[in-house]
């Protein structure tokens, strides 16, 4: 089962896996688009499809999971699945532990976080029948409730483990992501698609929120890091500062939430004459900390005539097939010119208050036109050190956020300085 949202990433993978069936004189496995079969919210989490997994397939012996983007050998995988026993209950996959407690996995396994192994996605992962329908039962039992959808990494196989109770992952060293192993059965690539030509960076506005309070210590970071590679930003503060300089729009500072001003951005991005003539537009945090031409690189991929909202996807309320997906604002929200133009243009986007949470109610605001998230797992909430080494180890990352007990320049150094410019030729 892939778990693209999109389309032909995930096409091509299931073609790639009929003809490699039909190469080995295999019946073809089913193999199912989760955007095709439950185009439902929060499909992307996979606990509101549990049950009809299991209903569905309830004669196959093995549930495979994968991302679009992930490449597989059939009938090495076929011959890997020969060393388990399918009538027990099993959770296979490429183990990730984290280095230490951290916020996006609500500081789970405090104690000892490496102790508990969850499957990074992009490598594939494996659940036996047995497994699927003893999950299906859990999610029939359990009372649904309102609650967010950060890491469904991690989230769904802490829900398996069920607190001791479940399976553990297997860590199965051939399922893999950015190796170069031949042993491995699945595989991801560890680039950023190359997609020519690419855009340069007159195409891209970057928008940087800040406050009066931190234009001594995180604007100058932006300013002396990846800002001086941006040929468009500006910076939008509560006060006007010549030195910087700032931009107000007449919407006061708030602790929390930033919809006022992530609303008086946007109109000034469709309103502005220069602005409004740029097909991207990336609204940041004064603390994100991104590369320019992995960013140019990156949005070479998409057509910024269509409708376009891209970055980390959390969710609230999708686990249990409600609510809206939403791109965490920290990483960076990328938005076309036609989202912008339908957005503000329309008229569909609305704050109940300056203080209401800016990513969350642009999500709405996206829902509410009928324009999907496209999430990227490029861009980050949190820090380096708040993800799994194995996970970022396939990566070309194109963003990370926070300041918090680290130093941004160094960050930026070890990740992003020696990338240098890219070029639009050929």
């Amino acid at each position: 089962m892939s778990l693209s949202p999109t389309n032909s990433g995930a096409v091509k993978l299931r073609s790639s896996i009929v003809d490699q069936a039909k190469g080995i004189s295999q019946t073809s496995p089913a193999i199912v688009l989760l955007h095709e079969r439950w185009p439902t919210t929060g499909s992307w989490t996979i606990f509101p499809i549990l049950s009809s997994i299991a209903k569905d397939f309830s004669t196959a012996k093995w549930i495979f999971f994968c991302e679009e983007e992930t490449t597989v050998k059939l009938e090495g995988l076929l011959k890997m699945l020969e060393n388990y026993d399918n009538t027990k209950e099993l959770f296979l996959g490429r183990a990730l532990r984290d280095r230490s407690a951290t916020i996006i996995h609500h500081f789970a396994f405090i104690d000892n976080p490496q102790k508990f192994a969850y499957a990074d996605f992009a490598a594939g992962f494996l659940l036996s029948q047995p497994l699927i329908q003893r999950l299906a039962r859990m999610i029939k039992a359990r009372k649904d409730k309102m609650d967010f959808s950060i890491d469904v990494k991690h989230e769904l196989s802490k829900f398996i483990w069920d607190e001791d109770k479940g399976p553990s992952l297997i860590d199965v060293p051939q399922l893999c992501a950015g190796s170069n192993s031949e042993d491995c059965v699945t595989n991801f690539p560890s680039k950023i698609p190359d997609c020519r030509p690419i855009i340069s960076k007159d195409d891209i506005f970057f928008a940087v929120k800040t406050c009066e309070q931190f234009h001594k210590d995180r604007v100058p970071v932006v300013k002396n890091t990846w800002g001086k590679e941006a040929q468009h930003i500006e910076y939008y503060s509560d006060k006007e500062d010549l030195t910087i300089p700032t931009v107000y729009l007449g919407v006061p500072n708030t602790e929390r939430g930033h919809c006022g001003k992530l609303l008086a951005i946007l109109k000034r991005a469709h309103e502005h004459p220069v602005i409004s003539k740029k097909p991207w537009v990336v609204i940041t945090d004064d603390d994100t900390i991104l590369s320019v031409s992995r960013m140019q690189r990156l949005l070479s991929c998409y057509d910024y005539t269509q409708p376009v909202a891209l970055g980390e996807r959390y969710g609230y309320g999708v686990s249990v097939g409600v609510g809206y997906d939403y791109i965490t604002g920290g990483g960076g929200m990328v938005l076309s010119r036609a989202v912008i133009k339908q957005l503000i243009g329309g008229d569909s986007a609305h704050c109940p208050s300056d203080d209401s949470p800016d990513d969350m109610m642009l999500g709405s605001w996206l829902l509410n036109r009928g324009i999907p998230i496209t999430h990227s797992p490029l861009f980050h909430q949190a820090r380096p050190d708040d993800y799994a080494e194995g996970y970022l180890s396939h990566q070309e990352p194109v963003s990370f956020h926070k300041h918090w007990m680290l130093d941004p320049y160094k960050v930026y150094s070890e990740w992003f300085a020696k990338d240098g410019d890219v070029h639009d030729e050929l």
